[in-house]
């Protein structure tokens, strides 16, 4: 026996051993990696590429275990933010190594990213580069309408000749699952206020109402113009040529493109790679012109791992995502998560003003209010200001309502000041395949949020009450903070969208600009200057604080919160997994009655 547990914890010790060595080494692997790593560098005659098929978005990454890999094996983070961008080209202008920029790359937004919005900063930036003297180059495959309105401030386009042009105009393609809910027995019925309010639209119709037809007609037509606008001032051509060719052709052919000075060269890749490696400087390498992207481009500037500037700063705080109650996740906004970090930069002495930059549709309202009203009591102590990006809308607009200042941009998606209820029920589905509720209630309402049954007239306006009050007081909420009149919102509300361009001019907005402009603004009301030393929620975290969360955890895990449909079904596959346990020889039994806990 002694020989026995003798071998038995020497076993264990041996594994624990190889455990923990394998760990050691794992870590001096790593930092062997990392030490080795003396980042990159920029070259005199380099030309700073910016692909544009690589989202970009508002907010830094946050951390993900995939990033860690890519990181340790060299590899770009295919994710970049636009204050990335705009300040690599911001550095450009100025700096001697970077002789020229060269645009690349199709446009294929992911989520949020690479909105009109961001584009819009994206291409004034590159405008204000093309004042140091210094040369835009652009080279095109088959450029979609976002592509080409960025590279159309370029000195030089090269189109591939064998490829023509996918600019053809702006289209809406709201999907309608009306009938598939029919088709499957889910009932919907719907509380809202606001007859612009179209969000329930694809649960109830097949087809758009009028008014939202209106609507989004309307914003179209505005974008198209800032779109349309924005081409002929760069390309040096009539007002309208950009809409009558596209009616004449459908797709603009490279002849045509070339003929109407929409580009200025029809040549491919190569012929534009080796005219930058004559003009420039080559990459022998690589056998390409001597470049450098955005991402390394600033790492060669803050290096591997970047420490926060110490003193006064402003706090950017990026609201990207649906807005949901709680933690939310990296593609979300967890009201409690967003009002604590907002909590942090108002007690954060070293934090003088907010910058909050929204690019949210909405959601909850209760997370809505959660952000709104700790932004409100940062108000009181320290300048806020708005920056609206591709959209911010609805509950986007609600957390808006708390600031000094609202920067948006004419392509900016706003307004959508109304509110909705969704009550879904799955009765026939449940129904037509053998499931049944029985319910045994202690009042008239007990079971008022089930999705076992649509509502009765009477429940019906009990959530309309509700959804009434939460309407007055985003009404409320609106009038106060844009010094506007009730009954002045009330017309302008309904939950109606409106661009940026409209939203000036109805007051619900302050100032045409972009993010920089928000952050120049903040900086000056805390007598910071027009370019001050920022700080940003969520950052970007360096290798040593990946590291450290990868083993760590999080320190708040997300809690799961199911919408109605999951959680009963959820509670369905809970119950009928039961019967597997229903296992006794004699098949007796003392187990409480399936669902009977209240709900």
């Amino acid at each position: 026996m002694k020989s026995f547990f003798a071998s038995f914890f020497g076993t264990l010790f041996a594994i624990a051993l190889v455990i923990i060595g394998a760990f050691f080494l794992l870590i001096g692997i790593i930092s062997l990696i990392g030490s080795s790593n003396k980042g990159p560098t920029v070259e005199n005659k380099s030309v700073l590429v910016i692909d544009l098929s690589v989202p970009i978005s508002d907010a830094p990454a946050e951390f993900n275990s995939s990033e860690l890999i890519s990181e340790l094996s060299g590899q770009e983070n295919q994710r970049v933010t636009l204050r990335e961008v705009l300040r690599s080209i911001s550095l450009a202008a100025t700096d001697d190594r970077i002789s020229a920029i060269f645009l690349t790359g199709n446009v294929t937004p992911v989520s949020y990213s690479s909105g009109l919005a961001a584009l819009r900063e994206i291409r004034e930036a590159l405008l204000r580069f093309k004042q140091s003297k210094k040369l835009v180059y652009a080279h095109l495959i088959v450029p979609f309408t976002r592509t080409y309105y960025v590279a159309s401030v370029a000195d030089k386009i090269s189109l591939d000749g064998e490829e023509g042009m996918a600019v053809t105009g702006l289209v809406s393609e709201q999907l309608r699952f009306a009938s598939l809910l029919k088709k499957f027995g889910i009932g919907v019925q719907v509380s809202k206020q606001g007859k612009y309010k179209s969000a329930v639209e694809p649960f109830l119709l097949d087809n758009s109402s009028p008014e939202n037809t209106e609507q989004v007609q309307a914003l179209l037509s505005d974008f198209w113009s800032e779109i349309t606008t924005g081409i002929e001032q760069a390309r040096g051509i009539k007002p309208g040529t950009v809409q009558q060719l596209i009616e004449q052709k459908g797709l603009i052919d490279a002849e045509t493109a070339l003929e109407q000075k929409l580009v200025t060269n029809l040549e491919p890749l190569t012929a534009v790679m080796d005219e930058l490696k004559q003009k420039y400087a080559e990459d022998s390498k690589n056998n390409t012109f001597r470049q450098i992207t955005v991402a390394n481009y600033l790492a060669a500037f803050d290096g591997r791992i970047r420490t926060p500037e110490k003193g006064t700063k402003v706090g950017v705080v990026y609201a990207e995502g649906d807005i949901v109650d709680g933690e939310g996740d990296s593609s979300t906004v967890g009201g409690d998560k967003l009002a604590r970090a907002i909590r942090k930069f108002r007690f954060d002495p070293d934090i003088k003003a907010i910058v909050l930059r929204v690019n949210s549709p909405g959601g909850s309202v209760l997370a809505s209010e959660v952000i709104r009203s700790e932004l409100e009591s940062t108000q009181k102590v320290k300048p806020v200001v708005v920056s609206m990006g591709t959209v911010a809308a609805s509950g986007g607009y609600w957390i808006s309502t708390a600031a000094n200042r609202v920067f948006a941009e004419p392509g900016t998606i706003t307004g959508s000041i109304g509110v909705f209820g969704l009550l879904p029920n799955v009765q026939k589905l449940a129904n037509d395949n053998g499931v049944f509720w029985n319910p045994i209630e202690t009042s008239p309402y007990s079971d008022l949020f089930t999705i076992s049954r649509p509502k009765t007239d009477t429940e019906l306006a009990v959530f309309q009450r509700g959804i009434d009050r939460v309407y007055g007081d985003f009404l409320k909420r609106v009038s106060e903070a844009r010094h506007l009149p009730i009954e002045g919102v009330k017309e302008i509300a309904q939950g109606r969208v409106w661009s940026g361009s409209q939203a000036i001019k109805l007051h619900l907005v302050d100032e045409l600009g972009g993010l920089q402009a928000a952050i120049s603004y903040a900086g000056t009301l805390a007598n910071l200057g027009d370019n001050p030393k920022i700080t940003e929620y969520p950052a970007r975290k360096d290798l040593n604080e990946k590291l450290k969360e990868l083993f760590k955890g999080n320190e708040r895990p997300p809690v799961s919160k199911l919408d109605p449909i999951n959680r009963e079904l959820k509670a369905l596959e809970t119950d009928l997994s039961t019967l597997t346990h229903l296992n006794d020889p004699q098949g007796v039994y003392a187990l409480l009655p399936i669902g009977i806990e209240w709900k």
